[in-house]
C-alpha cells in the first residue's frame, strides 16, 4: 500500500493542476497561460538561484484585467493556488515564484501598455509626479523624467529591476538616508484583490 502513496498523490495533484488550468482557460479562454516546459523552467528559478519552485503555469498578460481574473478565480475555484507575480527575477529566497501555482510575468504589460506604462504629470507649482505600472524598469522611469528635466525622488542603485519588485522591499538604495526608501515617496498605489470579475 505505501508504495501505491506516491502513485495516488501524484494522480490527484495532477487532477488538480488539470482541473485548475482547465477552469481558467474555460473563463478566460487564452494563449497567454502557458504550461510549457520553456516557460515553467524560467519561472522556477530567481536571482538567487537557491530556491527553485515549480509553478503548474505562467500567465504572460495583456492587461491588467488578465491579472484580476486569475486572482479572481483562484479565490472562487474549488482548489485555489497561489500567485507569485515577476519582474526581472531580481527578488531572492522564492519570492517571485509560486509552487504548483501560477507565475505572472509582469514585464509582458510593456507590449499593451501603447506607451502608458509611464506618464509624468503635474507642473511646477502643484508639483510633479509619475504614474508608472508595477512592470516598469526603474530605468525607463529615469529615462521619462529626465526629458522633462526631472528625475525620480528616490530609486535604486541598480536601475533595471522593476517598481513592482522593489516597492515591495522598500526600495532601499544610497538615496535612503536622505530621502526615504522608494515606498515613502508613493503617493498611491493600485492594488488588485480580485474579489470581483467583470467579463464585460
Amino acid at each position: 500500500m505505501a508504495t501505491s502513496s506516491p502513485i495516488i498523490i501524484y494522480f490527484i495533484a495532477r487532477f488538480i493542476t488539470s482541473f485548475i488550468t482547465s477552469t481558467i482557460l474555460a473563463i478566460s479562454p487564452t494563449d497567454n497561460l502557458r504550461t510549457d516546459p520553456g516557460a515553467i523552467k524560467l519561472a522556477s528559478i530567481d536571482y538567487g538561484h537557491i530556491i527553485k519552485e515549480k509553478p503548474f503555469a505562467v500567465l504572460y498578460p495583456t492587461s491588467v484585467d488578465d491579472i484580476r481574473t486569475l486572482i479572481y478565480l483562484s479565490y472562487n475555484s474549488l482548489f485555489s493556488y497561489t500567485i507569485a507575480a515577476k519582474g526581472q527575477a531580481h527578488s531572492t529566497w522564492g519570492q517571485a515564484q509560486a509552487n504548483d501555482g501560477v507565475v505572472v510575468q509582469m514585464n509582458s504589460l510593456n507590449r499593451f501598455r501603447n506607451g502608458t506604462g509611464i506618464l509624468i504629470s503635474g507642473d511646477r507649482s502643484s508639483g510633479f509626479y509619475a504614474d508608472v505600472g508595477g512592470e516598469q524598469l526603474w530605468i525607463d522611469v529615469l529615462n521619462a523624467t529626465l526629458t522633462r528635466g526631472l528625475s525620480p525622488v528616490s530609486w535604486t542603485d541598480y536601475l533595471y529591476p522593476t517598481v513592482g519588485g522593489t516597492l515591495s522591499n522598500a526600495g532601499i538604495s544610497g538615496h535612503t538616508y536622505q530621502k526615504g526608501p522608494q515606498i515613502t515617496n508613493v503617493l498611491e498605489l493600485d492594488v488588485l484583490t480580485g474579489t470581483y470579475y467583470n467579463r464585460d
